[in-house]
């Protein structure tokens, strides 16, 4: 359903937005969110962009935000729309509402918290209704577009702008954007935004964690031009001499048809104030069949002599700055760190440029003990910065995609990543029984084609996973598949399915022993010496989880780490995990506790 200046009569009301209950129908995933996209800040100055200077087409609408509280989306009042309700209260976004004082947060691993049957969620379904008045220049309004984009909303949301619906979002990892163009009005403007603790997408975000909700990533304003960048994949590659580099750049131009006559991508590369390469191609593609070509787009690359290579131990990053011009005009800039480095498994084992990895990794859940799932630039800086100073040079990102600001981090000081789909149905009896239901499969393609394309240009991030402890199917299958064809430049792990799935380039178990294996019928789990000495097993073998290390544990590390070193295809693992997921928490005699409370508080 898409809204426009001259559809607004057809917008639906609240009470039929209301009525339609698409939290409920895992098959909408989103309504008028707009395609996935890399981070953008539309500078209007090449070096700015060069030197990630403020943009002043980018702003931020962090702070204090009017909240409501209720039972249900069906007891929110309508007038919350143009006015404040009386209950409402100043809450800080970005915020998990159960830290702030409303509803229970909840602890629990295989079990779901919601006891109905999918895709339906209860009726009694906490809601949080957020709004915030705010201002855009009129040159916003003007000209171009201006987006909306929130990081992170747990678990769905709805959006409505001067009182007219904009759209809906699940997912509660990954970037929503949405075009408030034609809901904007000159001066004060308002943004309602009603979440739903619980969607359908709940089903498959039943990672072991606390179950909390809320707009609880950063909120961005971003105004881009009329003829706008809308996509921008950045490649670069190394020769198979691992000497010489190329950057692959693949941009997509949202204009009308007539617009797009005379457009022209550059593309440059900085290594500081140097300039390393630089090149400039009109609109137009080569042409690909018999109908022709793909005006829009724009594909070529950039040749590059002796790149410094990107790895954990010499982090170089690179910044490529892409703008967008029409004849000597420029209208906007976009920018980002790029690294030169190849990833490839080769003779069985994991390769970064050329050499066998050996992974020390651990496993990290976005977790702050009092700001709950909120986690700051600071927050990323400190860990980053404890992994390394430990001898740690890899993290999974479990079992979600991260903020975006995560990944600009790891890639200036230097981590690997595993970036993992926001899909989980450990408490599914069978596990697999929705990543084996075709009726799913559009609810798990959102979740990994998205990731990709909102991530891909980062150098950190070495393997796609396509989620955690969701059995083995068809939508896995698929998926996997498309990352291949879509993303051959990384390979793509998944421990789901046992001993013998085939949507993975890694064997990637979890909890493997050294030596014992562990015979479960349908899912065979081998010692890990074993496991790549069977038959026809050619794949490198990382434990995605090991060393369960939570609360007071942790034991036969050694054990684990004599076999990596003995067996080169032992290419190491991630330790579960970082943190303990601590709350501190105040209890009636005044006195502090830090703990995991299971189930409720």
């Amino acid at each position: 359903m898409q809204i426009s200046d001259t559809g607004r009569s057809h917008t639906p009301d609240f009470h039929a937005v209301l009525a339609r209950e698409d939290w409920q129908n895992q098959t909408i995933t989103h309504l008028n969110r707009l395609p996935a996209h890399p981070v953008f800040a539309s500078w209007r100055d090449e070096l700015a962009a060069r030197d990630n200077l403020p943009s002043s087409r980018r702003r931020q609408l962090d702070g204090e935000w009017q909240f409501s509280y209720a039972r249900s989306p069906f007891a929110v009042d309508a007038q919350w729309l143009t006015q404040d309700l009386p209950d409402c209260r100043g809450t800080p976004v970005p915020s998990n509402w159960q830290m702030e004082g409303y509803d229970a947060p909840i602890y629990t691993n295989v079990r779901y918290p919601i006891d109905t049957t999918p895709p339906r969620v209860p009726e009694d379904n906490p809601t949080g209704c957020y709004s915030l008045h705010f201002t855009v220049e009129d040159t916003w309004r003007e000209n171009g577009q201006t987006q909306i984009i929130f990081d992170g909303v747990n678990s769905a949301f709805h959006l409505w702008c001067n009182g007219v619906w904009v759209g809906y979002s699940q997912d509660s990892r990954l970037p929503a954007a949405f075009d408030l163009s034609p809901f904007l009005r000159p001066g004060d403007n308002r943004l309602c935004v009603m979440v739903m603790r619980w969607s359908a997408g709940s089903w498959l975000e039943d990672q072991d964690m606390w179950r909390m909700s809320g707009i609880f990533r950063s909120v961005w304003l971003l105004n881009k031009p009329q003829q706008r960048l809308c996509d921008v994949q950045l490649t670069p590659a190394l020769d198979a001499l691992y000497r010489d580099g190329t950057l692959q750049v693949q941009a997509t131009i949202e204009a009308t048809e007539a617009a797009l006559v005379g457009l022209s991508v550059r593309v440059s590369l900085w290594r500081g104030e140097e300039q390393i390469a630089a090149g400039r191609q009109p609109l137009g593609t080569p042409t690909v069949d018999k109908r022709g070509h793909y005006a829009e787009r724009v594909d070529f690359s950039l040749a590059v002599a002796t790149p410094a290579h990107w790895s954990a131990d010499t982090p170089n990053c690179y910044r490529a700055v892409v703008t967008l011009w029409r004849g000597d005009e420029l209208l906007e800039a976009e920018a980002w760190d790029i690294g030169f480095r190849r990833i490839e498994i080769a003779d069985g084992l994991l390769r970064l440029n050329g050499k066998p990895l050996l992974i020390r990794g651990v496993n990290r859940h976005e977790h702050h003990h009092l700001r709950g799932q909120v986690v700051t630039e600071a927050d990323m800086v400190q860990d980053i910065l404890l992994m390394k100073q430990n001898n740690f040079n890899a993290v999974r990102c479990s079992h979600y995609p991260n903020a975006p600001r995560w990944y600009e981090l790891c890639n200036r000081y230097g981590l690997y990543v595993v970036d993992e789909a926001n899909i989980e149905t450990h408490g599914m009896v069978p596990m697999n029984r929705l990543s084996d239901d075709p009726a799913w499969l559009p609810a798990f393609s959102a979740r990994v084609t998205r990731m990709v394309q909102s991530n891909r240009n980062h150098p950190c991030i070495i393997i796609w996973s396509l989620g955690n402890e969701s059995g083995g199917g068809g939508n896995h299958e698929a998926l996997y598949h498309w990352l291949k064809r879509n993303d051959p430049s990384r390979p793509v792990q998944y421990e789901g399915g046992g001993a013998d799935t085939t949507a993975t380039d890694i064997i990637c178990p979890m909890y493997a022993r050294v030596e014992r294996d562990q015979p479960i019928p349908a899912v065979p789990k081998w010692g890990i010496k074993k496991w790549i000495s069977l038959p026809g097993e050619q794949r490198p073998l990382i434990l995605c989880e090991y060393a369960h290390a939570m609360g007071n544990s942790l034991g036969n590390f050694a054990d684990y780490w004599q076999a990596f070193r003995e067996y080169p295809r032992l290419q190491g693992g991630f330790i579960w995990d970082w943190a303990d997921q601590a709350i501190r928490k105040t209890f009636a005699d005044g006195s502090v506790g830090w703990g995991l409370w299971r189930r409720l508080w």
